[in-house]
């Protein structure tokens, strides 16, 4: 378990991190903890704590399922684009990774997430 976060900290790092999810920094293809801490404007070492401390899960399933709730917006909001289109455009180059994804979370495949929850 990530050492705990002082208040002080995860008051700083949240802001970054609200503002960076508001500019949907997410979407941007980042590796590493690393190179998304350095985009937020913090380190990874803070970053890290924040995230397991104060969003209970760490950085690599935060930002998966803000991708995933990115994309069942735009699965609905653009019902023409492909869902492979809808991956790239939410930071997931691997069709086959956001489709895994997308599953583990939604229980269902993008194709039949969209059709059980587009408007008819």
């Amino acid at each position: 378990m990530a050492r705990p976060i002082s208040a002080s900290e995860a008051r700083e790092v949240g802001v970054l991190v609200q503002q960076w999810v508001k500019a949907k920094g997410y979407r941007l293809p980042h590796r590493t903890l690393q190179e998304a801490a350095e985009n937020i404007g913090t380190d990874s070492v803070k970053l890290h704590r924040y995230c397991i401390n104060s969003l209970g899960m760490d950085f690599r399933a935060w930002r998966t399922s803000l991708r995933v709730e990115d994309a069942k917006r735009l699965l609905i909001e653009e019902p023409d684009l492909p869902s492979s289109h809808i991956a790239r455009m939410v930071g997931v180059q691997d069709r086959s990774n956001f489709f895994r994804q997308f599953t583990d979370i939604t229980g269902l495949s993008p194709d039949k997430w969209r059709q059980q929850h587009s408007k008819k």
